[in-house]
């Protein structure tokens, strides 16, 4: 189970383990853009569906273990049914990273990286919930964004639980708004930043994205790749008068 060192980022998807070649390509693509590294020929390899078994090796021997070589990804086991759960190397943000890959797939919606990844939640920390200080937790998270200067910023919390009976929604929300402060107003739907919550089964996790969150449809890649279309409102008859 991670500590409090640890990053985490956690990814929905649509089918099993045999996904995770695919999970791993696109977390490390844009965790090397990240980092600034020059492994430009790697990433710029044939993706087409002849060399697939060539890629699929490739994904594989780079999950091998190697001492020599540190590993910016690492799956963890859980049992969560369709959720994946990814420890990240200390120097890579995963609010960073899952926002990058939302803003790129925002920008060319028809250039699609995942056929499986739906929603990612990115996690800058976790704890173990038998034995969190929420309140001190949501401190430590929130003090580089809300308690380090500048001007007041506009916020809204958005708790996710699941399999956990002890920390409720109402219990979440109180606990992180008294750590922001009155200082900073709530603003549920033109926010500065959004504060993410996550609890499942006996973690916590914790992060804070920026005010395009519900834009990038909620960090959903699948929709942002192919939007559900919207419900036309039913139509209405007026009867007029005479």
């Amino acid at each position: 189970m991670p500590d409090k060192s640890n990053r985490t980022s956690k990814k929905k998807r649509g089918g099993g383990g045999k996904y995770g070649p695919q999970k791993s390509r696109v977390a490390i693509e844009s965790g090397d853009a990240i980092e600034g590294t020059e492994n430009q020929e790697e990433e710029e390899q044939d993706t087409d569906d002849e060399d697939i078994e060539a890629q699929i090796r490739r994904e594989l021997e780079g999950l091998q273990p190697n001492k020599d070589k540190r590993r910016q990804f690492e799956p963890m086991q859980m049992e969560m049914p369709c959720v994946t759960f990814m420890r990240l190397d200390p120097s890579i943000d995963p609010v960073k990273l899952v926002h990058r890959l939302c803003i790129e797939a925002y920008a060319h919606p028809e250039t699609k990286k995942s056929r499986w990844i739906k929603r990612m939640h990115p996690v800058t920390s976790m704890r173990k919930t038998l034995s969190v200080d929420l309140a001190a937790f949501a401190k430590e998270i929130l003090k580089p964004h809300f308690h380090s200067g500048g001007p007041p910023k506009t916020y809204a919390i958005r708790p996710t639980v699941r399999g956990n009976s002890k920390l409720k929604r109402d219990i979440i929300i109180k606990t992180v708004a008294d750590a922001v402060g009155p200082e900073h107003p709530v603003n549920l739907t033109n926010y500065d930043l959004m504060i993410l919550v996550d609890v499942a089964q006996n973690v916590v996790g914790m992060s804070v994205v920026q005010g395009d969150y519900d834009k990038l449809k909620r960090f959903n890649l699948a929709e942002i790749y192919d939007p559900s279309p919207k419900e036309e409102p039913p139509a209405t008859a007026t009867e007029s008068k005479d």
